[in-house]
């Protein structure tokens, strides 16, 4: 199953000194909701030093085809 997990964190633009909030989306492969939350939160709780999950909801993708 698919997820699709929304990640917001901020970052610093070089040019203006101020503070930008970023949304971004990611497909996750995980059994539950729950799961797809922990996979990504593992992810960037090293790179990332305050971002939240903001929603996660269920994906229409069925499959990936290489």
């Amino acid at each position: 199953m698919y997820y699709i997990v929304k990640v917001r964190y901020e970052v610093m633009d070089d040019k203006t000194g101020r503070l930008s909030k970023v949304i971004e989306e990611y497909l996750v492969d995980a059994s539950s909701i729950s799961q797809a939350e922990e996979i990504v939160i593992n992810q960037f709780k090293d790179c990332i030093a305050d971002f939240s999950v903001i929603e996660v909801k269920e994906s229409r993708i069925m499959g990936v085809i290489k």
